[in-house]
């Protein structure tokens, strides 16, 4: 099998149509044809049922998927090993990372990273723990920090980073902020919330269903970071989860931390990067200046 057939084939799967994937390849139509047919004829099987909702894939062809990004991310492995042995370049990271890490600890990091390593580049995607551990397994980014899930993918291997603190926060002025001594006075209050498929909204949940409280009444959710909501919650009497950076800065403008019991936990974070991938000697060099800094100045 060719590479290139791979690459094409995988973009088709992603675009969902051969018209689309050329464009994005900057081919043909009539090469991506050819290079679907060749894959076909290795296979020995048909890797598409053709209908007139376009094309599904068969059996054959979700196991060609799953091997074909295997196969693609070690080539692409392979390359950047050899790239970085033969250029002795400063090499770049690609990183994702939780949106309110970039201030409070990306930003300074960097700046002492730069001293050793000017010549070093960064992308920086950022996005809450689900998509970020999506991104990482993907290959689209080389590491990711992230909240530490119950159940770590196995394909990836991690390091702990320590606790970050999330409090429920509410507007300064709203009318019932007085009352909020313990869980069960939010009951009845609505909240604007993480997605229900993330993180931080199973484990919000889960602090109410542990005595025995139903979930939080939703009023609206967003798979951005809780932080976009300052604004709402700062116009309105709903609640919502934020680290204490965000209230204690610009951002968190007009809104307290709410402090009856319960109101605040711990959610760990990690580092991760894929298992039996290469990491270049900068992404490693990274990986353990952050691991430095967060064991010497918490996160």
């Amino acid at each position: 099998m060719r590479l290139q057939d791979l690459n094409i084939f995988l973009h088709v799967i992603e675009h969902g149509s051969q018209h689309r994937a050329a464009e994005v390849l900057e081919l043909t139509q009539s090469t991506v044809s050819k290079a679907l047919v060749r894959l076909e004829q290795d296979v020995g099987m048909q890797l598409f049922d053709r209908n007139s909702r376009g094309l599904d894939t068969t059996e054959a062809g979700r196991t060609l998927i799953r091997h074909a990004k295997k196969v693609l991310l070690a080539v692409n492995d392979l390359e950047n090993e050899l790239e970085d042995q033969g250029l002795a370049r400063a090499g770049s990271v690609r990183l994702g990372s939780l949106p309110y890490l970039v201030p409070s600890l990306i930003s300074p990091l960097l700046a002492t990273f730069f001293v050793n390593r000017p010549l070093a580049t960064f992308s920086i995607e950022t996005h809450l723990s689900a998509r970020l551990i999506a991104l990482l397994q993907n290959g689209e980014v080389d590491l990711s920090m992230a909240a530490t899930p119950k159940d770590p993918p196995p394909d990836l291997e991690s390091l702990p980073l320590g606790p970050l603190t999330l409090q429920i926060v509410a507007r300064a002025d709203h009318p019932r902020l007085h009352l909020f001594t313990n869980m069960a006075n939010l009951a009845q209050e609505r909240w604007a919330m993480p997605a229900a498929s993330l993180y931080l909204r199973q484990w919000l949940e889960e602090r109410f269903t542990l005595i025995g409280l139903p979930a939080p009444r939703l009023a609206v959710e967003s798979t951005a970071s809780p932080v976009v909501f300052a604004e709402l919650l700062r116009r309105s009497d709903l609640l919502s989860i934020m680290p204490p950076r965000v209230v204690q800065h610009a951002e968190g403008r007009g809104l307290v931390a709410i402090q009856g019991t319960g109101m605040s936990w711990d959610q760990e974070l990690s580092i991760f990067w894929r298992k039996d991938s290469y990491l270049s000697p900068i992404c490693r060099d990274f990986r353990d200046a952050v691991i430095r800094y967060c064991s010497e100045t918490g996160i």
